[in-house]
């Protein structure tokens, strides 16, 4: 604390009680430079305010405002926009499962005739000539394994079991599955925007690996895609009754197995929704091709 220094008057004021001198209301302490610390707090108190010359902050989290909501959801689309097909994958290898924009109308009485599948392959034009697409039916691409049982010791020489049979052992050779169809269409439980849609016969992995038989030749390429014919009482709708168009319909309404036209690559396929296989691992190509038929046209 500072020392005073008072006259003798001064002295003589105190001591006959004309003069008092008031205690500071700190305990003595001054509002000097060196004061840190005040009777009611210390120097490690947090402020409670962001601004000292400012309201305190209420630490209790405001209720949203009612005028300024959370954004809306999407809409959904418009009432005159026909549902749109955006994807098919192979939900096992006997199963398609197609998505849509929208949930669709009960399929219970939708003809699964209106549905083909094709391998299409295109070529872009690069080598000359105009570009060009071909369908061909799946029968001669999938083609499964079939490996003949041995003969019973002993192999005799006479038939069934000739001497060819009997010295060079039973071999595995590949056979087409036959007509490939679509034989049933259901929905798809606890998605209404998809839909399953059965096969006569299960994809074969001999199949996918043919699709990769051009990946190495960027001026052709080959994918596995669904087909659809729209129209008539029985065709896939959403819930307002709007029908979703065709895709590459004439496949569909065309009785052959080969079927090829001119113009842009998969040009009739829109939206083109190639349909991945990747289901297993697939084999090596065979060195001999399948027996295509020439075109039907």
């Amino acid at each position: 604390m500072l020392g005073l220094r008072f006259s003798r008057l001064v002295h003589a004021a105190i001591a006959s009680g004309a003069l008092v001198l008031a205690a500071c209301p700190d305990g003595g302490k001054g509002d000097t430079d060196t004061d840190t610390a005040t009777a009611t707090g210390t120097a490690t108190d947090g402020p409670t305010t962001d601004d000292p010359t400012g309201p305190p902050i209420d630490p209790t989290p405001l209720p949203p405002d009612p005028t300024n909501p959370l954004p809306p959801p999407d809409p959904p689309p418009p009432a005159d926009v026909p549902p749109a097909l955006l994807g098919v994958k192979l939900r096992d290898p006997s199963t398609l499962q197609l998505s849509f924009t929208e949930p669709l109308a009960p399929v219970d009485t939708v003809n699964p005739k209106r549905f083909r599948l094709s391998m299409a392959q295109a070529y872009m034009g690069n080598y000359g000539g105009q570009p060009s697409t071909t369908l061909i039916d799946l029968r001669y691409y999938n083609l499964e394994q079939v490996c003949p049982p041995d003969p019973p010791a002993p192999c005799y020489y006479e038939p069934p079991y000739n001497y060819y049979y009997c010295y060079y052992e039973p071999f595995c050779y590949y056979q087409s599955t036959g007509e490939l169809v679509a034989t049933d269409v259901a929905p798809l439980d606890g998605d209404p925007t998809s839909l399953l849609i059965s096969l006569s016969a299960p994809i074969q992995p001999f199949l996918c690996s043919t699709l990769d038989a051009f990946e190495d030749n960027p001026n052709f390429q080959m994918v596995l895609h669904l087909h659809y014919a729209a129209g008539g009482l029985s065709a896939l709708q959403d819930l307002t009754g709007l029908a979703v168009p065709s895709l590459g319909d004439a496949w569909v309404k065309y009785d052959g197995n080969f079927y090829s036209y001119q113009g842009g690559a998969f040009s009739t396929l829109n939206p083109f929704l190639p349909i991945p296989c990747d289901l297993f691992d697939v084999p090596d190509v065979p060195d001999v091709p399948p027996d295509i038929p020439e075109s039907d046209l």
